[in-house]
């Protein structure tokens, strides 16, 4: 993480900005004290309709991905769906 004062952002604000958007983070300090941190985005992978959400402060993006969807073995036996939409129903008609 990079630290800077907040005189030499303003005056390098490009070069600060450039150094978040290649993923790297930028400690803020107002006379050697912290007061903000600068941090990507991480907008890769959204829609552009979410982009513009999160630009307007709509939405948030989650700090921490979902894992990965467990994929479920298909269960073993061949009862088509004709049969069990029929086992549905009368389980539906008899609550």
């Amino acid at each position: 993480m990079k630290t800077v004062n907040i005189s030499d952002l303003k005056a390098q604000l490009s070069a600060h900005i450039q150094f978040v958007k290649d993923g790297e983070e930028v400690l803020v300090c107002d006379r050697d004290k912290p007061v903000a941190r600068i941090v990507p985005c991480g907008l890769e992978g959204c829609l552009g309709q979410e982009q513009r959400l999160v630009a307007r402060g709509i939405i948030s993006l989650p700090l921490k991905k979902r894992p990965v969807p467990v994929s479920w073995p298909e269960p073993p036996g061949d009862i088509s769906d004709e049969v069990m939409e029929q086992v549905w129903r009368k389980e539906r008609e008899n609550r």
